[in-house]
Formats: C-alpha cells, structure tokens, sequence
C-alpha cells in the first residue's frame, strides 16, 4: 500500500523545477483512504468497499513518484537513480521492520505454535518486499481465514516495492523527458489493464496480487501527472470544485458499492481509479483549501501523513485482537483503533520522522539497512524454528493439529493421501483418468466397491469410508476436484471466474464411474452444498454462491431445482446397470473457525451459529437430496446432522475430551470424520449395501 512516496514540502532553498511542491489535499486524500481501509478491515459489513483505499494509494503513489523523478532529471544517471531508491529506503524501510519486528514476537506470543509458522513466512517475504507474490501462491481451500494472519496487509507494499524497483529504471531507459514518457506510460496502462482484465475472470488470485496486474493503477497515475505537465488538462473545467465534488462522488461509490467477489480488480476498481485522478487533477483550490471545513481538512491531513505508519500497524493490531480476545463487541473494535493509532503515532514520532530529519552518509545507511534486514530476517527465523514453542503463552498450543487436517491424511499402501484431483488449472484428460485408478484401497474379493466423488467434502469422509471398508471388506476409490461442484451441468464461479475443467471433471468421473464398477457396487456423492444451494450463511445473511447456467446466474431455489433433476438423471443411469448411489446430506457448518474459538486467553468462544439458522440450513439441503431420491429405488440419503450436534441442536465443535471435530468452519477433521463410522456403517446395512448381509 500506501502512502509510500509522501509529498515533501517545498525547502526555501530549492529550486521550484527541482521539487515537487507540497499538496495538502493529496495527504487528506491518502487520510481518507486509510480511514476507509481502516473500517473495512474492523468490519467489512460497515463498508463494503472500504478495500478500495488501497487503489487510491496506488494511484497516488504513481502520481507522487513520477513527479520525483521528473524533478531529478536534470541530474546525472547514477546520482539521480541512487537518490530515489535512498530516499525509498529511508521512507519505507525503518516502520516496517519496527512492525515486522514487533508482530513476530507477538505472534510467537499468542498465536498457537501449531498455527504461526506461515505467519513469519509471511512476514520474511515482506522483508524483501514479495509478499504479494507469496500470498498468492499460498491462497489454499483449507487455509485458515485470512483475517488470520497479521502480515497479509503487507501484499500491497510489495506491489510498490516491486513498482518502485522497475518503474524507473524503465523512465530512465527512454530518457524519461515529459514527452518521450507519454508512449511508454500509455503502453505500460494497456498492457497491464489488458492483463488485470484477463486475470480477474481466469485467474482471480493472481489479478488481486500481483504487481503487473496492479501496474496500470500506479502508472495512470504517473501519466496524470505527466499530462499536467505538458498542458494537456489546462482547461479551466478540469480544475477545482467540479472535478473534485465528481471525484469525491465517484470514491464515495467505490467505499460503498465496489464487490470484492465480482469484477475485481478490473472493471471493479475503475470508480475508485478514475475518483482519484478528478481529485488530483482538480488541485487544492484557491488558498489551499480542498475542503469546505478546516477542521475536516485538519482531521484527514493528519491521517495522511500518518497513513503509511497507521496502514502498517492497525492490521496486526485487529489480528491480534482477534486471535486473543476477540473483534465482535463494541469495546474490542473501540481498542482497535485505539491500539493503532497509538503504535502509529509512536511509530511515526520514534521511528519515521527522525530517520528522514536527520539522514546519514549515503553508505552508511546502505549498510545499517542491509544489516537490519539481515538481524530481522534471522530473527524471525529463530521465532519459526523453535523460540515460538518456549514463548508462546496461550492456553491451547495446537487447536487443530495437523494430524486432525484431512489434507495431511496418508494412509500408507493405498493412494489415500497422493494426488487424486485435478491440479489448479490442469485439464481433464484420458490421462488424469488413468491416474485416478490408483486413488484408493483394496478390498476383499467379491466384497464390492465404494466410489466416493466430489470436491473437499467429498475427501473430509475418507476416514470414515477408511474406518468402514475395513471391516466390510468394500474396496475404496476415490477422487475429488476442490471448490467443484458435483453437478454434469452446473458451475460454480469463484470471484467472477468459472473454473471450467471442473464440470470436464465431474462428467468425466461419472462416466467412469459407470464405466468400471459392477452390480452392487455403490457411488457416494458429497460436496459443500450448504455453500452451492443454499439459502442462508451460517451468520443468518443471504447465500453469496454464484451457481451458474452457462451465463447466467441462477437463484439457490433455481440451483436446486437443476441439482436435483441432474441428480435423478444420473441415478437412473445407475440403477440400469444395478449400481447404488448414497448421497450426504453436507456436514453442519460452524460460525467461526475452530482457531478463532480457542483464544490464547482462554476465553470461551461458541463456534456455533444459532440454532435455528443450522436447521434451516440442513433442512434444505435434506430436502433438496430427498427430492433427488424419491421413488428411485437405488438412491439412498446418509445424513451425519445428529452425530455432529448436541441435544439442543447445536454445532459441536469438538469433543469433551477437546479433539476436534472440525479441521475449520466447514470441514472435518480426521477425528470428526472417523466419529461417523459407526453410524455409517448402520445405514449401509440397513440400506443393503453391505455385500455378504454385514
């Protein structure tokens, strides 16, 4: 993010071509971006879009620079190159390894020891300005929440560490005089939003994080500013209070419209892009003023150029928060702020304005910036190498162990635990088909097979299926496509982005399925359908699933009604080659994730959402796989609801004795999975699935 290239105020002494005067709206601008992040991250429902401050400052950023640059060019080559990226260095640097600093240790304080070691991998990306690249890279399905990790606010100053490295080394390549700059700027914007464009509906993660998605933001910028220079927005109606009301309305949409899930980056992020560059075209105004009171220009100046250091230290703050005492009452949110603003006021008074008041020697800095980094980069290796397991000083070392994790189950001499799925972006082929013969188990002869197919709650009842076969002698196989939707005709869009090899998939595996198994084997169906049709979260708010028809997006109730008849469908061509078909109502889901619920301080936390919303939620999904089996003879319904709430109906997230029952807020755990064994087992041989009467 940010703030990173902070206006300085013109020194008496300097010459005006060598400055980049100081304007206060741009700080009031940055000010009220960081408020918006600032509120967004307390609470995303307060602001939807407030995710979009971090858009502005990338704008302004390329703005900021680019007058940097062009106020240096008269200078020779090396000195000029050499005093941009000091002065980086100088202004970035310092506040971050403070709080890079400062979070590991309270990391390896009071989050799980089971639980950080990805943390401080983030954190030593961050060193090295990569943790945009790292990030999304790690994105996982059953990786905690991100708001779990304090370092994930560190994605954005890689974007512009990484743009501060490039940009001017390719200004300076051209020479990087105000006219020889507008081609390169105006082809570096299309290039990129050609790519961002493209990234946003194939490969959204990327979009999101990485630089050259994001080029385009900070180089508009750059080119805003360059235009202005050449004349080319002199006109009078491309100044003051016009464009400034049309920007501030056009931010105002983006704080308060923008989707994170739809079209975002691109064309999401376009209100806030084109907001930024009316207000800093449309100037301060006369006098200075930007804003019609003073004390409102005083508040957001303020927050301006504490942006940078607020934007570094309130993410940790309100992580931390939530891994100890929690963010849901009115007194944590009000600590939040609380907490950052002092860090950032001590960060920025201790911290930032001495190392840039009172500079050094040129190598001298150089070298204590290598060393710090170099101490730091040590430091939190110790922190992830065995300093956490001594210091932590919560109540609860490992909430969820990895051994409880489904995706770290191996079961040697079987294919439970290789690869049985599609790898992101890989086709389906005759190829991969061949390699999912080996996902599973042998069984005794004659004892019949068990096919499980699905996405991640398909693989969250391998133990279960494991526990079972062992004592009925069915054989399992397996595969499963994560984030798939187990439908021939339906598609799930994840953030704007149909995953396409997945419906490849699903009807690839079917038809194997009917291919190889036998009269009496039997297909279990299990995917997150709680998510993909239904009505409701599990905080009571209205389903955000986006289950598409090709190009439209339909209803839940629509979603269903197509479910169930692909379903049937399916079924029918079971039942004429005497294959069964068991369908899983999909396991309840918690409110939070199991880590959230075993705080450091030992306050008791329910995981649970109300009772009546899990009901409802089951009671759909229910009725929509009763639906599906009605009057098909071969088509049997499982439903694990009973075995995974209390009497009052009540999500249990672990058990008594504290093994967990869920590895998150929707899967499994190992040992949840292998507590429905038993009742499974009862249902198969009530159903007459069990080969031999067993």
């Amino acid at each position: 993010m940010v703030a990173a290239a902070s206006i300085e105020r013109t020194a008496a002494a300097a010459q005006p071509s060598e400055r980049f005067a100081y304007r206060p709206d741009i700080d009031a601008l940055r000010g009220a971006a960081m408020l918006a992040v600032l509120v967004f991250h307390l609470n995303k429902g307060w602001l939807p879009g407030g995710f979009t401050g971090v858009d502005v400052f990338f704008v302004i950023s390329g703005y900021v620079v680019m007058g940097s640059l062009l106020g240096q060019a008269s200078k020779p080559l090396w000195p000029r190159l050499g005093n941009f990226y000091l002065r980086r260095v100088r202004r970035l640097l310092p506040n971050l390894l403070v709080c890079l600093g400062v979070t590991s240790l309270a990391v390896a304080l009071w989050v799980p020891p089971g639980e950080n070691g990805p943390y401080f991998m983030t954190a030593i990306k961050a060193l090295f300005g990569w943790s945009n690249n790292h990030l999304m890279g790690q994105i996982d399905y059953f990786n905690p929440d991100a708001d779990l990790n304090p370092f994930l606010h560190t994605w954005s100053l890689g974007v512009e560490q990484q743009f501060y490295l490039v940009f001017p080394l390719l200004m300076v390549g051209i020479g990087y005089g105000v006219r020889r700059s507008v081609p390169l700027l105006a082809a570096l914007i299309v290039l990129s939003l050609g790519a961002s464009w493209w990234w946003t509906q194939s490969a959204p993660m990327a979009a999101f994080f990485l630089m050259p998605s994001r080029l385009w933001e900070l180089t508009v910028g750059s080119l805003l500013l360059v235009a202005q220079r050449r004349g080319l927005l002199g006109a009078d109606w491309l100044k003051g209070r016009w464009p400034r009301l049309a920007g501030a309305a056009l931010l105002l949409w983006a704080v308060v419209m923008t989707s994170e899930r739809e079209g975002f980056p691109v064309p999401g992020v376009l209100p806030a892009v084109l907001g930024t560059l009316l207000v800093l075209q449309a100037g301060p105004g006369e006098g200075g003023r930007f804003l019609p009171g003073r004390w409102l220009e005083r508040g957001l100046l303020t927050c301006g150029l504490l942006s940078y250091s607020l934007y570094l230290w309130h993410w940790p703050v309100i992580v931390l928060l939530r891994w100890t005492w929690g963010m849901e009452t009115w007194w944590q949110y009000v600590a939040a702020v609380a907490g950052s603003v002092v860090l950032a006021v001590a960060a920025y008074g201790l911290v930032e304005q001495p190392v840039r008041r009172y500079p050094l020697k040129w190598w001298w800095e150089t070298l204590l910036a290598l060393l710090a980094v170099a101490g730091l980069w040590i430091g939190i290796d110790a922190l992830q190498n065995g300093l956490r397991d001594r210091l932590f000083l919560g109540t609860d070392r490992d909430p969820v162990p990895r051994t409880e994790r489904i995706q770290n189950l191996k079961i040697p001499g079987t294919g439970i635990g290789s690869g049985c799925s599609l790898v992101y972006g890989q086709p389906y082929n005759d190829a991969t088909r061949i390699d999912f013969e080996r996902c599973g188990r042998p069984g005794r002869p004659g004892a019949g097979e068990i096919f499980l197919l699905g996405d991640s709650h398909a693989l969250h009842l391998l133990p279960m299926l494991d526990a079972v076969t062992a004592r009925t002698g069915q054989r399992i196989s397996f595969t499963y496509q994560m984030a798939c939707f187990t439908d021939p005709s339906l598609l799930m869009s994840w953030g704007n982005k149909s995953y396409g090899p997945c419906r490849d998939f699903v009807i690839g595996e079917m038809e194997r399925s009917l291919e190889r198994l036998k009269r009496g084997d039997v297909v279990v169906l299990s995917s997150w359908l709680n998510y993909y049709v239904g009505d409701v979260t599990p905080a009571g708010t209205p389903s955000e699933a986006q289950v598409m028809d090709g190009a439209r997006r339909l209803t839940p109730a629509q979603a269903r009604a197509r479910h169930v008849a692909n379903l049937r469908a399916y079924a029918q061509r079971l039942a004429a080659r005497g294959i069964q078909l068991v369908l899983v109502v999909d396991s309840p889901m918690l409110a939070r994730k199991p880590l959230e619920c075993r705080r450091s301080t030992g306050q008791p936390v329910s995981c649970a959402p109300e009772v009546a919303v899990t009901a409802a939620m089951q009671r759909t999904v229910r009725d929509t796989l009763t639906a599906a089996a009605a009057g098909l003879p071969n088509v049997h319904v499982f439903d694990p609801t009973p075995y995974l709430v209390d009497a009052d109906g009540r999500v249990l997230d672990r058990r008594p004795d504290g093994t967990p029952l869920f590895a998150d807020n929707h899967h499994l755990s190992v040992s949840g999975s292998r507590s429905l064994a038993a009742p499974f087992e009862r249902f198969l041989s009530q159903a007459g699935l069990i080969p031999g009467g067993r």
